[in-house]
């Protein structure tokens, strides 16, 4: 008699061979032994994930790394920064300056020193550090025109020239000397005051102190600081303002608490160009230069080029500081989330404050922890971050604790770390959106997903392979979704080729888009105006093969080539194909049927029309390779690229055509929680049930590499639409041998969707062998 044990979740995923042996733990529960080419959803289910849209290839198939740039939720891009270049992405394609002739800016980043680049961004500008480099911001203006400039760390505004300062008139008697400088200042949205002027001295009457003072406009000014120094001790205090070129002193107090603003700019000079960067309380931060590697340097408040100081400091001066540690730790990140934190090779430092702000006096740095990061930049979800620890081969979680009031974390590695033994991570990126994924290329080329929710403590490794070695990923909002960009390293023809290339979307209505292959291509010859409309007109009883004239209003589709193409006209489910037999003129030619044409497409305008193809050219990026096919939603043999095309036994309206992939899943062994263990008996599985959600047919068996039994799809609703996709239960005969082994094994090798909600193994237990 058989036993169903029901696998509802697999929000554990991939678990690690030294774990399936652990029953105990609730994880084995909800584990598998193998996730490849599945993604866990935040359900606990699993899907097959989707294919790959190929874009471009880098400029000289060289090396390079994919960055993301978000200036708002419609203006997204994604940036290819290769050796001394940088390209732009949005929106799936490449932009131009004119057709195949990829935009383009030169930088001064080599290929070693791509993956090493530190950035943050406000708005339009990002700001990009690396330790060889001076500090550049990256401006975009349009999609087709930015530039990277080094960082000025002075004022924008000159001071003013020319002071001059006379005694006031009707003194006489004793004198002493005063000194005044004047300062510019630009009254915006942040006040930014220039560095003073050359001073002026005035041997001023005892019995009528004060000056009067003139001096030369400066260009934007839109008033001036004066101040003083009446004591002899080199320090100026502040005095007042004028709206003009002249100011009277009428022996007005110097405040020598407010000072005029010192010139500071730290890094000047190989050595002192920082490599870490970020932006904390209105402040410019950057971190970790080569000979101050411990160092932080924060601007003044609301004015992020300005590392100047008055003396004393201000609380909005800019701010310099060193961790003491017991070792070097050399800053890789600063990272703004409920305090600053400061991400270094030997620890995680929070940097704050006081309760009214972080200011030159009230900077301090405290140690949380000792893990140490990797150069890769750590990732924000919610009101936590993951970073990939110094080795890059365990990726750990930081959050605030109101418990500890401080900041800790834990090791989200330590279910699989079979992914990461021998390995490091190279890159990574987070997909938020529909899917909270985490992707991660890995050194030997293989794609590395997690599903994170801290939240509900879901932590699901999967792997993800394809016909290449992916080198660099990058997510960006796009539409309503987040888009994966890839930078995939593959050989075509014997050649090293890199591509960047596109994950499609998991979300379709009709199985004609469903996309399941990678670095592929789509034909797509569907109508897409809403006024464009072909008619069938003149079949005597609309019965192959008729004649019919088929006439196009709102567009002219037509041409001498058209002769011998077939079209395909829809409503609704029903579907009549035509080819043309005659050419008429750009509006009307005469067709043959090609089947019994439905009632409801004779003599009607009909807008869901397409132009169906045989054939497919453009391949070239996949010369030589055996393609996978899916036309009108349907699996169609495969093919290989000859001369960058491909030929199709049948004419269809929409073809996907790339790289094929399989998604496989293997179950743990079956065992019952809490009661007598069954790994060590004889048993046998002979069906599984399996929930499934928008699927198509898939493969099963007892393990991998063993004989695997098809799951049967549904038969057609019509001959012309693809067999339909199901949600429910499915029953599948898989084996009748009995063994040590009690796995379930699945497989999709076709670029069909493939969605498992749960499965029931129906298991049958005997004795010890």
């Amino acid at each position: 008699m058989g036993i169903s044990l029901n696998q509802p979740s697999f929000a554990s995923g991939e678990l690690a061979p030294s774990l399936w042996a652990r029953t105990d733990l609730a994880r084995y529960q909800t584990g598998l032994r193998l996730c490849s080419n599945f993604f866990v959803m935040p359900y606990g289910g699993v899907k097959n994930r989707p294919g790959t849209v190929f874009l471009n290839s880098t400029k000289d198939n060289g090396v390079a790394r994919l960055i993301p740039f978000e200036f708002n939720d419609e203006q997204t891009y994604v940036l290819e920064f290769g050796s001394l270049y940088m390209r732009v992405y949005k929106d799936g394609g490449i932009v131009e300056v004119s057709p195949g002739t990829p935009y383009e800016i030169a930088t001064p980043y080599t290929a070693a020193q791509l993956f090493e680049l530190n950035f943050t961004q406000s708005a339009d500008v990002m700001t990009i550090v690396h330790p060889s480099h001076q500090p550049r911001n990256l401006s975009r203006l349009d999609h087709d025109d930015w530039t990277l400039a080094t960082i000025s760390f002075v004022p924008s505004i000159s001071a003013p020239t020319g002071l001059g300062a006379a005694a006031r008139s009707g003194g006489a008697g004793d004198t002493s000397n005063y000194g005044y400088v004047v300062t510019s200042v630009i009254d915006g949205e942040v006040i930014e005051e220039s560095l003073p002027s050359t001073a002026a001295t005035v041997a001023s009457w005892d019995n009528k102190p004060g000056a009067v003072l003139t001096w030369t406009a400066a260009v934007g000014a839109d008033y001036y600081n004066i101040y003083k120094d009446n004591t002899g001790s080199g320090i100026y205090g502040f005095i007042g303002r004028a709206d003009t070129l002249t100011f009277t002193d009428v022996n007005i107090g110097a405040v020598k608490t407010d000072t005029p603003p010192n010139g500071n700019n730290p890094f000047v000079g190989a050595g002192n160009y920082p490599g870490a960067v970020g932006y904390y309380q209105q402040r410019l931060c950057f971190a970790g230069s080569n000979n101050n590697p411990q160092t932080v340097w924060m601007s003044k408040t609301g004015n992020f080029n300005n590392y100047g100081y008055a003396t004393p400091v201000k609380d909005d001066d800019s701010i310099t500081f060193t961790i003491a540690s017991r070792q070097v730790q050399r800053y890789r990140h600063l990272l703004p989330l409920r305090q600053l934190l400061g991400l270094t090779t030997g620890g995680e430092w929070v940097i704050d404050g006081s309760d009214s702000g972080l200011t030159p006096k009230t900077v301090r740095a405290e140690i949380q922890s000792y893990n140490g990061s990797s150069k890769i930049p750590p990732i924000v979800i919610n009101n936590s971050a993951i970073y990939i620890q110094s080795r890059a081969n365990s990726v750990a979680s930081l959050a605030y604790s109101f418990e500890s009031d401080g900041f800790s974390g834990g090791d989200l590695t330590k279910y699989s770390p079979h992914f990461f033994r021998g390995y490091t991570l190279v890159d990574w990126t987070y997909q938020q959106i529909p899917d909270r994924l985490v992707w991660s290329a890995r050194s030997d080329g293989a794609l590395l997903g997690m599903t994170f929710l801290p939240e509900e403590e879901l932590i699901a490794w999967h792997q993800h392979h394809t016909d290449g070695f992916v080198e660099s990923v990058c997510s960006i909002a796009e539409g309503d979704e987040d888009a994966l960009y890839m930078l995939v390293r593959r050989t075509i023809s014997g050649t090293a080729k890199r591509y960047v290339e596109r994950m499609a979307s998991r979300r379709f209505d009709r199985m004609e888009d469903a996309y399941f292959v990678d670095c592929g291509l789509t034909y797509d010859g569907r109508n897409t105006s809403a006024t464009a409309y072909l008619r069938l007109t003149g079949a005597p009883s609309w019965k192959y093969p008729e004649l019919v004239t088929v006439t196009a209003t709102g567009a002219a589709p037509f041409t001498l080539g058209s002769v011998g193409r077939t079209y395909r006209l829809r409503s609704g489910a029903d579907i009549v194909r035509v080819q043309v037999t005659a050419y008429t003129s750009t509006t009307a030619v005469t067709a043959k049927l090609l089947e019994v044409c439905p009632e409801s497409l004779r003599d009607i305008m009909v807008s869901d029309w397409a132009l169906m193809a045989e054939t497919l050219s453009g391949l070239g990026h996949l010369e030589g390779k055996t393609v996978s096919v899916l036309t009108d939603g349907d699996v169609h043999p495969q093919r290989q690229v000859i001369g960058g095309s491909i030929s199709l036994e049948y004419a269809s309206a929409v073809v996907h055509v790339g790289l094929p992939y399989a998604a496989e899943l293997e179950t743990l062994e079956v065992d019952f929680p809490g009661q007598e263990t069954l790994l060590d008996k004889r048993k046998v599985i002979p069906g599984v049930t399996v929930f499934l959600e928008q699927s198509r047919n898939f493969w099963a068996g007892p393990k991998q590499g063993d004989k695997l039994y098809e799951q049967k799809a549904d038969y057609r609703v019509t001959y012309d639409a693809p067999v339909s996709t199901v949600t429910g239960v499915s029953e599948l005969k898989i084996q009748t041998v009995w063994g040590e082994a009690g796995r379930v094994y699945i497989q999709q090798p076709d670029p069909l969707p493939l969605t498992i909600l749960a499965l029931i193994p129906d298991v049958v237990v005997s004795g010890k062998g």
